[in-house]
């Protein structure tokens, strides 16, 4: 079936044969083909394409401009079409060609280089993208990628994997030199401005729909659209924000002058998750999610027992 293209496998190796055997006829013998056969397959695809392929008075066949250009790029695809039909008959495939990811950010500081490592193992090439987890839930719906990090668990899709790795509970975020109390936020916000995440992201949206469920509404003066920004504003002292222990481990634990206590609200938690198309990379999502817990224990764990203890024993890595 030529679909939408005007042209199949098909009749770019009848083409391709007819332009390298000079004629119609040699190409018929040479596909073991009826020369009939071949003379429609080209006179349909040259009807798809739009334009003439072959200089119909030279003998042997040349092509036209459009002729050359399609010959080259129908080359290019039969060559892959014979290598994915070899590496599936040996069974090469095994090994995937490529693996596209994406994480959101305060992850890809946490574990992004000795994930990328794992992912090396199991593919011969790969991308890793960050940004903001709506984007990377549609791209996975899209398949523009194949594996995402995200805090979008995506439950409202069928067909998909999922696989637990991070419950961690939101904080409030305060500077060093406030002394006032931290009990109401309603009251903080009229003397420190609440530095917000940007709209856009799920963060921002997560603790916008959490203080609205509790009739908090705080004035919206800065919004900002990455983690290290929010947190380095209340580091300066411009403001106050809630954010969560792993964006203040994305930050740097050890380099950030912030005091951090539990939200004078009810408990907000934020849950990672690893989400691919199912049965489409055998084994690979749940090997790189428990290589993704293993190093949030080793590395993130860490650090937090070292700088928040408090805090630590309130972060969950389900076991998996």
């Amino acid at each position: 079936m030529r679909g939408a293209f005007g042209f199949d496998l098909r009749s770019m190796e009848i083409f391709v044969e007819t332009l390298e055997r000079g004629s119609q006829t040699a190409a018929a013998e040479s596909l073991g083909l009826k020369q009939s056969t071949v003379s429609q397959s080209l006179a349909n695809l040259e009807e798809a394409l739009g334009a003439p392929l072959f200089k119909r008075r030279s003998r042997p066949l040349e092509p036209t401009a459009a002729g050359r250009f399609f010959y080259d790029r129908a080359q290019k695809m039969l060559a892959d079409a014979r290598a994915t039909r070899r590496e599936l008959c040996s069974g090469a495939f095994q090994q995937l060609h490529q693996v596209r990811m994406a994480l959101v950010d305060s992850l890809a500081t946490a574990v992004g280089q000795p994930l990328i490592e794992a992912i090396k193992r199991h593919t011969r090439d790969y991308t890793l993208t960050t940004g903001l987890s709506h984007m990377h839930g549609h791209a996975l719906l899209t398949r523009h990628v194949d594996i995402i990090i995200s805090d979008d668990r995506l439950e409202d899709y069928d067909g998909l994997e999922r696989h637990a790795l991070l419950d961690e509970p939101f904080v409030l975020v305060l500077p060093k030199i406030w002394t006032g109390p931290r009990d109401n936020l309603r009251w903080l916000a009229r003397q420190l401005d609440f530095v917000r995440y940007t709209p856009q992201s799920l963060i921002g949206q997560t603790i916008e729909r959490h203080l609205r469920l509790h009739r908090l509404e705080l004035p919206a003066r800065l919004h900002l659209d990455n983690t290290f920004a929010v947190l380095r504003l209340v580091d300066a002292g411009v403001g106050w924000t809630i954010s969560t222990p792993l964006c203040l481990y994305q930050a740097g634990l050890d380099r950030l002058d912030v005091e951090v206590v539990p939200l004078p609200v009810p408990p907000l938690t934020r849950e990672l998750t690893l989400v691919a198309r199912r049965d489409e990379l055998g084994d690979l999502p749940s090997q790189l999610a428990r290589d993704s817990r293993r190093l949030l224990e080793t590395r993130y764990l860490g650090a937090l027992e070292r700088h928040l203890p408090w805090l630590s024993e309130r972060v969950t890595i389900p076991r998996g």
